[in-house]
């Protein structure tokens, strides 16, 4: 039976078999990174082989799914299940595109044939090309144009340097920090449990890297005490686990002269030295200097970053200008004055120049939501990236859209000018399943107006045009205005789907 368990069946049971209590398919689609269709899609088939192993995945109403069975089979399957290196390989194009990254980056500057893709994908030539194709306009986003070599395959073109910061860019994407997080920890079975999370063509490469190591480095340095704003420490950490493992692959960085002296001479360049041996020691080699700078100009980058002051007068006032001019006029009257947002925006651009000079990464892990739940703003927000993109000269990623969207939607919020929108609850079950349901959207939606509840048979009986959305349990002719079905639950895809008109 096992032989037949792709790696998502493998992914999906392992974490099934760690939980002690009924856990939703939405939890399951959101810890491992997949769509609730995939999760549901593979229900049968993990049962039918938790059943032939003396358990069961149970299903309880209300509640979600759980593993039935007693501790001492649960505990032979799980040492059972074969790894997942040795399973078939199924891939969402997300994941796909991104191992497919991972592996054009980490054979950087070798060339990396079309054979070897599709085989690490296992999808057919002509999806290898596809996701080569998705791919290659974020690596020219990141600064690294993609080569078609003739004959010999494809290869991304770009200084070490940058190499190197655009693999912590992807491993940033790729992996939430949650699961970063835990890779650092000292009991191997949380580690075990973020491994469950990723998918394993990222995971043989993103895993072996040295982080735990490189972590407890900085850690034991004085960085260990000024590195404190947001995920500063994480980062750096990152970045030298990414620099050992190139080095040791015999991959090196070359700094220009200019370059080398002015970081050198920088204060931060004691704080470098401190951990200099602890990098050597896992090198196994002398680090040369051009080492040493690379590592001590992302460290100040990284100060930089952590400096960044609000009132910072090194942004055009005329820039920000005509922002503050663009959101009021597209948006609401009173952005054009706000204070507060027009001080954020600097600040915020004043951290993109930072970025762009260090090569920093940016990762926005709340983009897809800023994007369902404030269209129109993203939509303005776009506008002002093309505006910001023009007069500074830098690309501006979505990622960066998203950080604006969250600006604008803040001070619209903040100012009361997003007016709340009118809903109805249609639910023709139990009285208490649809307050369930209220108190379900009132915590997930403040800024939602419930104005009446009904049942099905009253709904029809509405004179309709009085409200902006219906929620309904069951399904409703539409008349007038949108009418979103979800469970009396709530789940997270029926949060989703409501934030797009919330």
């Amino acid at each position: 039976m096992t032989a037949s368990l792709d790696t998502r069946v493998l992914r999906i049971t392992r974490w099934l078999l760690d939980q002690e209590q009924p856990r939703s398919t939405a939890s399951v689609a959101a810890d491992l990174g997949l769509s609730e269709r995939v999760v549901r899609y593979r229900l049968d088939h993990i049962d039918r082989y938790l059943r032939s192993c003396g358990a069961e995945l149970v299903r309880k109403r209300g509640l979600g799914l759980v593993v039935e069975g007693p501790p001492d089979i649960r505990a032979r399957i799980t040492a059972d299940l074969p790894p997942l290196a040795d399973a078939p390989r199924v891939y969402a194009p997300e994941e796909r595109m991104r191992i497919l990254l991972a592996a054009l980056l980490w054979s950087a500057p070798s060339v990396v044939s079309l054979e070897q893709l599709h085989r690490e994908l296992q999808v057919s030539k002509t999806s290898a090309r596809r996701d080569l194709r998705a791919g290659e306009p974020w690596l020219e986003r990141n600064g690294l144009p993609l080569v078609r070599r003739p004959g010999k395959g494809i290869t991304v073109v770009g200084t070490e340097r940058r190499i190197r910061q655009v693999i912590v860019q992807l491993i940033l994407e790729a992996i939430p920090e949650e699961v970063l997080l835990l890779q650092l920890a000292d009991d191997p079975a949380a580690r075990s449990a973020a491994n469950v999370r990723v998918p394993v063509g990222l995971r043989e490469r993103i895993f072996t890297l040295p982080l735990r190591d490189t972590a407890a480095i900085v850690r034991s340095s004085a960085l260990g005490q000024t590195l404190t704003s947001g995920r500063s420490d994480l980062v750096f950490a990152l970045f030298l686990a990414v620099s050992v493992a190139r080095i040791r692959e015999g991959h090196s960085v070359a700094v220009e002269a200019g370059l080398h002296r002015s970081v050198m001479d920088h204060p931060i360049a004691a704080s470098v030295a401190g951990i200099v041996p602890g990098l050597e020691s896992l090198v196994g080699a002398f680090l040369p200097a051009p080492e040493v700078a690379a590592v001590t100009e992302y460290l100040l980058g990284l100060d930089a970053l952590d400096t960044v002051r609000s009132d910072s007068a090194s942004i055009s006032a005329d820039l920000l200008d005509r922002i503050m001019g663009f959101a009021g006029e597209h948006l609401h009257a009173a952005l054009s004055e706000d204070l507060e947002l027009r001080r954020g925006l600097a600040a915020h651009l004043e951290r993109l120049g930072v970025r762009l000079r260090y090569g920093l990464p940016v990762h926005n892990p709340l983009l897809h939501e800023v994007r369902e739940r404030y269209p129109d703003v993203y939509d303005v927000a776009a506008e002002v990236g093309a505006l910001i993109e023009s007069a500074m000269q830098v690309p501006i990623v979505e990622d960066e859209i998203g950080f604006i969207t969250m600006y604008l939607s803040g001070a619209m919020e903040r100012a009361r000018l997003r007016p709340r929108r009118r809903a109805l609850i249609v639910c023709p079950s139990g009285m208490a399943t649809v307050w369930v349901l209220v108190s379900r959207i009132q915590a997930e939606f403040p800024e939602l107006d419930l104005v009446e509840v009904l049942s099905e048979r009253g709904y029809e009986e509405l004179a309709h045009g009085e409200f902006d959305l219906v929620i309904s349990t069951v399904p409703l002719v539409e008349n007038k205005m949108p009418v979103v079905v979800v469970s009396p639950l709530l789940s997270a895809t029926d949060v989703g789907r409501l934030a797009r008109y919330a």
